[in-house]
């Protein structure tokens, strides 16, 4: 969703009176160069009509109500600066305006509130005014996610214009989690802690979840190109994530990318005991078994994976092993397997042109 059309769509709730400026001065006690258009919010004509009440006399609280709503459903509308003058000579409009945010909030109404909030940032830019948008806005979101863009870009601004405001980091932390960005939510509740924000035991835990987690997905990362380093990284999990067969699993892999074949067998054997059916687990425990030169025991794991994911990549590796002990006849059934599965397979290949160049 466009949420700057989103919110100009509100417009639509608003009825727009021509006032000259004659009448601006006398109502507003401020000089302009021509006549302008003041808004007035159509439920509250409505409700004068429904009493009888003239519509010669509005009320100056409807013009007040009307400019902060337009100026939170469209800061770049026509006459925005011609409100934000006239809202900031007008005594206690602040006052009134924040009356009718909690009244909005009180009954629930969260995208009216949000809106004269976000108008009220137009004139008051404060803490404590970015607080309420980023609590509403974490409302609404829980509500209708495509909230999420709007929130994140009051977080963002609120972040450069004041240098000492933790919460914003706080609200970021919580959407960089949900999108799995622990790296980035882990920086966030490191900064709010860092800005002041309140170490409570749910933030600490919060913290603490993070950093585990960022561990955790930066050891996969970094598994291929440092095994060494990941190990670091994924070792001590255990300790917290001690029923993760998937956590074992990828030290396994660690260690026999480092050629500890031994090692890699024990965590697969650990992950297996917490969840034997992982077709990963059981394809690299035949890996490890092959690498050590036990292709009996390697040829079992790989065939219970091969009968699960017909997958060509464990069908050349059952090749070598049939090779390896000099088994041709299973070799050249399972490279016909491998044909079918995928002849233009370059592994499939080079191991055809093998058996044929050994006349096997």
């Amino acid at each position: 969703m466009a949420f700057n059309a989103k919110f100009s769509e509100e417009l639509s709730k608003v009825l727009f009176l021509e006032l000259s400026k004659e009448n601006v001065k006398k109502l507003f006690n401020m000089d302009i160069d021509n006549s302008i258009y003041v808004p007035v919010r159509t439920y509250n004509i409505i409700d004068k009509v429904k009493f009888g009440e003239d519509l010669a006399k509005i009320p100056m609280s409807f013009f007040i109500e009307g400019m902060y709503y337009v100026l939170g459903a469209d800061p770049s509308f026509r006459f925005s600066n011609e409100y934000v003058r006239i809202l900031s000579t007008i005594n206690d409009s602040d006052i009134f305006i924040k009356g009718k945010i909690g009244e909005c909030v009180k009954s629930k109404k969260y995208n009216d509130a949000y809106i004269m909030l976000k108008g009220l940032a137009q004139i008051e830019e404060t803490k404590d005014v970015y607080d309420k948008m980023i609590v509403l806005l974490e409302t609404l979101r829980a509500q209708y996610s495509e909230y999420k863009n709007e929130e994140l870009e009051i977080i963002e601004t609120a972040e450069k214009r004041y240098n000492d405001y933790a919460l914003p980091y706080l609200y970021e932390c919580i959407i960089r989690k949900e999108e799995n960005d622990y790296d980035k939510a882990l920086f966030c509740i490191n900064n709010y802690i860092a800005k002041g924000g309140k170490q409570t035991p749910e933030v600490t835990e919060l913290k603490d979840s993070l950093k585990l987690v960022s561990d955790y997905e930066k050891g996969k990362e970094i598994l291929n190109d440092d095994p060494t380093e990941a190990l670091k990284l994924l070792i001590p999990l255990t300790n917290e994530f001690g029923n993760d067969a998937t956590l074992y699993y990828y030290i396994a892999v660690a260690y026999r990318m480092l050629e500890n074949y031994e090692k890699a067998i024990y965590y697969l054997n650990e992950s297996m005991n917490i969840d034997s059916n992982i077709v990963e687990v059981v394809n690299e425990m035949g890996i490890n078994y092959a690498c050590i030169g036990d292709y009996d025991t390697a040829i079992v794991y790989l065939r219970k994976a091969f009968e699960v994911t017909k997958s060509v990549e464990i069908c050349t590796n059952l090749i070598m092993c049939y090779v390896n002990k000099n088994d041709l006849k299973n070799a050249k059934i399972h490279l016909e397997l491998a044909k079918k599965l995928n002849s233009e397979d370059e592994v499939v290949k080079e191991i055809d042109q093998y058996f044929l160049k050994n006349k096997i």
